[in-house]
């Protein structure tokens, strides 16, 4: 029995690929799937005039199964849409959702776009190595933990001052301590500036030491400026929040 009904799966598997032809519309958009350790997956694609809503049904299961002819069997799912842009990108994730290395995704995505909904056919992947995400260690433990923990802060603070003469030797003085997060019609979709940079830098855990840095924002027609206390402070933002936020360096805006 169970025989007959892999068979049956299988040709409804053949017939559906057949009959559901994708339109060339939805060839243009590339979706990205990132799984974290030990939980969540996160599905995205860059935002673009076309979508006004993306979605997403995926499933999950063991890679291959133990007869050729048997069904793969899914055993986690996420279906969710979003309308709503993050970092220039539309974003769907499920934190708590463990997926391993060596198993199955089955997925498919929607693009609404004039009132259209359009379906991408199913795609299946087998979860290697390379779609783990993995954050560089971006903190320094070498000289952390000293005899004297009072002199701590104030080691840092001397350091901090040296290396920020260095870069000033390095690239001159006219360098500002300013950042730009751009964003089409900010004037009409920003009512609070201070309150959108902090959001954002909130975002990516080895930046939220740096909200309380923020000295000054403003709003611009095409983005959201701001001002970092120091220019150490602003090469960190750029530096820990370069695959995460779509912020950039304002010296380097025309």
């Amino acid at each position: 029995m169970r025989y007959i009904q892999t068979i049956f799966w299988w040709c409804a598997m053949l017939g559906s690929s057949i009959a559901q032809k994708e339109r060339p519309f939805m060839k243009q958009f590339e979706v990205n799937i990132q799984i974290r350790e030990p939980a969540g997956i996160m599905i995205w694609t860059r935002a673009n005039p076309l979508i006004h809503k993306f979605g997403v049904e995926l499933f999950v299961g063991e890679a291959a199964a133990k007869e050729i002819l048997s069904m793969p069997e899914y055993d986690r799912e996420l279906q969710d849409d979003t309308h709503d842009i993050v970092d220039g990108k539309f974003i769907i994730r499920d934190d708590s959702m463990v997926v391993k290395r060596g198993e199955r995704i089955r997925y498919r995505f929607s693009v609404l776009h004039k009132e259209t909904l359009s379906h991408s056919n199913f795609r299946q992947i087998i979860v290697t190595d390379n779609l783990f995400y993995r954050p560089k260690n971006n903190y320094c433990f070498s000289q952390c933990f000293t005899s004297n923990q009072n002199q701590a802060p104030e080691e840092i603070a001397h350091v901090k001052d040296i290396l920020e003469q260095k870069i000033l030797q390095c690239i001159g003085p006219q360098a500002s301590k300013y950042l730009f997060f751009p964003l089409a019609n900010a004037a009409t979709l920003v009512s609070d500036s201070e309150l959108y940079v902090k959001y954002r830098l909130w975002q990516v855990d080895a930046l939220k030491p740096l909200i309380n840095n923020v000295v000054t924002t403003y709003l611009a027609l095409n983005g959201v400026g701001f001002q970092m206390y120091t220019l150490i402070d602003k090469f960190k933002v750029l530096e820990l929040g370069e695959l995460f936020l779509d912020v950039v360096d304002f010296d380097t805006v025309s």
